[in-house]
Parts: C-alpha cells; structure tokens; sequence
C-alpha cells in the first residue's frame, strides 16, 4: 500500500492547473466505483460546467431532506463503524491517532493540492454552498487516512478508505466539486487557472475559467465573476 500510495500522490502533484486533463467518463467510472462501494446502485450524473450553470442546477433542492442526506447518513455510519472498532481497543486508538498526526505532516509536505481547493471554495451561494464536496480538499484527507491506517489493523477502516480512494481517480480526470441528491450526482469540472510564479493572478484578469467559459477573477477575499467570458 505505501508504493500505492506514493503513486497517488505522484499522480496528483501531476495534475497542471494551467490545462487540467479533463474525461467525465473517468470521472463517472470512479465515483461510480465509489458508490458501488458503498452500497449505491443507481446513481446518475449531472454535469455543471460552472459554477452559475451549478447554482441553478441546485437551486431549489432541500438539502435538509432525507434523499438529500442519504449519501452523507450512510458514509458516516461507516465512519462511525471505524471508529467504534478501533474505539474497542484503547492501544490500537492511540496507535491510530498518532498515525494520523504523522500521516498529516506527512501528506502536508508531499501533497500540493492547496490551488485546487482555495479555487473551489466558496463558489456557490445559498445552502449548497454549504453543501458541496470540495474534491482536492475530500482527496488530501483521504490520503492521510491511507497512510494512517497503514500502521494498524481495521478492517472498518480499509474498506471505509478503500471506497473514498476512487475520489483520487476523479480528481485526475478532473472533478473539482460534487453535490449529492439521493444517488444523482451534480458534477463541477476543475477550471483552467492562470499562474504567475505559482499563485494565482490577482491583477482583475479572470484566474478561473470553466469549460462553458464562465470565468472567474481573484482577490485576496475570495473569487468573483469576470466581466467577460472565456473560451476554454
């Protein structure tokens, strides 16, 4: 697993933010291996191709109801399975926390999905912008949970990192974001970034533009749209 995960990682500091690889049937193939495992049959996609074409595929949706929270009551019964399990045994708990922490300083230096994550952070207003799955964010928590559970037995908790990993496979094909309602899923690409010495351009030119040509310019508080949009 560790020569596994040191591929992983190698594969995700490949990503170029400048023209990230993008095939929504990878994307598709892996969230859906994903749902296979835990448990979801049918699920089906929705592709946003920005952030506004986003907002108005969510809006409207009770994110309250229980079709909505379903995918979140089931990953975090499994979470709480792991944790009860590795709970039972006061050593293998420590053990595991300590694991985490090194893990943690670990992923912290090898892994460099920082630009992903502030790009795809508070983008969409209203409740489903409370609502999303930051996917460079969700895989960097992954990868320290591979890591950590790598240093004890669990077996609640490999198969819960065994059905989050897949999230790293669509990060590659270029999943930025994802929302869930029942087992459909609401799908945002990452967007093209525009660098100037590896930071994000914050003179007012767009620093973000996704396949429809919504672009998006950058401040120190944040993202806003562009005036003009932007040919992918």
């Amino acid at each position: 697993m560790v020569d596994e995960v040191e591929k992983i990682i190698s594969r995700l500091n490949g990503i170029d933010p400048e023209r990230p690889y993008f095939d929504p049937l990878v994307v598709e193939e892996a969230v859906g291996r994903h749902a296979r495992l835990i448990g979801f049959r049918d699920v089906s996609f929705t592709w946003a191709m920005g952030p506004q074409q986003a907002n108005e595929e969510l809006s409207g949706i009770d994110f309250s109801s229980s079709e909505s929270c379903l995918w979140a009551d089931t990953t975090k019964s499994m979470r709480d399975r792991a944790v009860a399990e590795l709970s039972a045994d006061p050593e293998i708990s420590e053990a595991y926390r300590q694991a985490q922490e090194a893990a943690a300083e670990r992923i912290a230096d090898a892994l460099h999905l920082e630009i992903f994550a502030l790009t795809l952070r508070n983008l969409i207003s209203g409740d489903a912008g409370t609502r999303g799955y930051n996917v460079a964010s969700l895989v960097t928590s992954v990868m320290r949970d591979v890591v950590a559970n790598s240093s004890v037995e669990s077996d609640s908790l490999q198969d819960l990192n065994e059905a989050y990993l897949p999230f790293a496979e669509a990060l590659m094909a270029g999943l930025g974001s994802f929302w869930i309602v029942g087992e459909r899923f609401v799908c945002l690409p990452l967007p093209r970034l525009r660098l100037e010495n590896g930071a994000l351009v914050s003179d007012g030119r767009p620093a973000a533009v996704w396949p429809n040509g919504e672009a998006y310019a950058f401040r120190e508080d944040g993202f806003f749209p562009a005036l003009q949009s932007v040919e992918w």
